[in-house]
C-alpha cells in the first residue's frame, strides 16, 4: 500500500459541526470513525478527499445501544464488539448478534464501527487494487469510466456489497435516521441501497448516518458466511434469516451484487422456496475470488443451512 494522500484534517466536537462541515464539502469529504474501512481504501488511492473529518470526538452521542419506549436504538458509533457483547441484542436479535461475532478479528471488532460497517464501498477484484496495478486496465464504472473489466459489454458497475451488518439488520426490519442541513429523516435501511455498484448508496454526500432503530421483538434467525480467511477477508457470501411465531419473516442474501437481496415470506411453504428463489435470481460476474456459479451455489448452501438450524 503507498502513502496516505493529501487532504485536510478537522475534528469536529459536535454532530451539529459535524454536519456543517458535511454540507460545506459534500462529495469532497469523507468521515472517518474505526478507519478499518477508509484508510485501507485511501492508501489504494481509491478515494482522494480533500477533507477527512474524525467523528471520534462525538462518541459520547453517537456510541449507544438503548432500549427507548419499546425501539432498540444504535448509535452510529457503537462498535462491533459491543453490538457482539451486549445482552438485549444476544436474547433478542440473533441474526444481529452472529453477524457481529463472525465478523473479522476481534481486533478489528474494537475499532470497527456500526456506522462504518453498513456503509462500507462495493468490492472487485479489478477495482481494490494498487493505484499501479488497475493502471494496466482501462477505467471502469468505478473510477469514472465507461466500460466494466470483469463483464465486457456490462451497462452498469456490479461491484459487490459485503457488508455484515446490514443484512441482518435489513432481515430485523431495521431504520435508520438520517441527519443532515434539512434536519433528520427516518427510511427502510435497505432504502439507502441504489443497486449501482459504482454509487451504491442513495444518500448525498450531506448526509450522515446517525442511528440504527429496531422495534423490540424476540425473533428466531441467525446469520452465516463463507469466506476464506475467518480474522480478516470480507464475505464471499453471506446470508440472514429471521422469522417471527407466526411463521412471518425475512431472508436477506448479501455479497450477490451492489444490493442485498430481500426475500419476506409468510408461510413455511414460501421460506422453503426461497433458497431456489434467491439461487435462479443471481446474475453473478467473475469479480471476486470464486468462479459466479460457485458463488451462488455457496450463497444458496448458505440461506438452506440457515432454515434447518433455525426452524426447530
Amino acid at each position: 500500500m503507498s502513502l496516505l494522500p493529501d487532504f485536510e484534517y478537522r475534528r469536529p466536537g459536535t454532530l451539529k459541526d459535524a454536519i456543517s462541515l458535511l454540507s460545506d464539502y459534500g462529495e469532497e469529504a469523507v468521515l472517518l470513525a474505526g478507519g478499518t474501512a477508509l484508510v485501507p481504501r485511501l492508501r489504494l488511492g481509491l478515494k482522494r478527499p480533500n477533507l477527512v473529518i474524525d467523528i471520534k470526538e462525538m462518541a459520547e452521542d453517537l456510541r449507544y445501544v438503548k432500549n427507548e419506549a419499546g425501539v432498540l436504538r444504535v448509535g452510529c458509533l457503537s462498535t462491533i464488539y459491543e453490538i457482539k457483547k451486549n445482552a438485549l441484542i444476544r436474547d433478542n436479535y440473533p441474526s444481529l448478534h452472529e453477524a457481529a461475532t463472525l465478523m473479522a478479528s476481534e481486533d478489528i471488532q474494537q475499532r470497527g464501527t456500526v456506522g462504518g460497517n453498513i456503509l462500507q464501498d462495493t468490492r472487485c477484484t479489478y477495482y481494490n487494487k494498487s493505484e499501479r496495478w488497475r493502471k494496466g486496465f482501462q477505467s471502469c464504472f468505478k473510477i469514472g469510466g465507461a466500460i466494466c473489466n470483469a463483464a465486457k459489454g456490462g451497462k452498469k458497475c456490479l461491484s459487490v456489497y459485503s457488508g455484515d451488518l446490514a443484512p441482518a439488520l435489513i432481515s430485523l426490519g431495521a431504520s435508520v435516521c438520517i441527519m443532515s442541513s434539512d434536519g433528520e429523516r427516518e427510511l427502510p435501511l435497505e432504502d439507502i441501497f441504489s443497486g449501482d455498484g459504482s454509487a451504491p448508496f442513495s444518500l448525498t454526500g450531506t448526509d450522515f448516518l446517525k442511528e440504527i432503530i429496531l422495534p423490540i421483538a424476540r425473533k428466531k434467525g441467525g446469520y452465516d458466511k463463507f469466506r476464506l480467511r475467518k480474522s480478516i477477508d470480507y464475505p464471499i457470501a453471506n446470508a440472514a434469516f429471521s422469522i417471527d411465531d407466526e411463521h412471518h419473516g425475512r431472508v436477506v442474501v448479501g455479497s450477490s451484487g451492489p444490493k442485498p437481496f430481500i426475500y419476506d415470506f409468510s408461510s413455511p411453504e414460501e421460506l422453503n422456496k426461497i433458497p431456489g428463489r434467491a439461487y435462479d435470481d443471481m446474475r453473478l460476474i467473475n469479480n471476486m475470488s470464486f468462479p459466479p456459479l460457485y458463488r451462488k451455489h455457496l450463497a444458496k448452501v448458505l440461506v438452506e443451512r440457515l432454515i434447518r438450524r433455525d426452524i426447530k
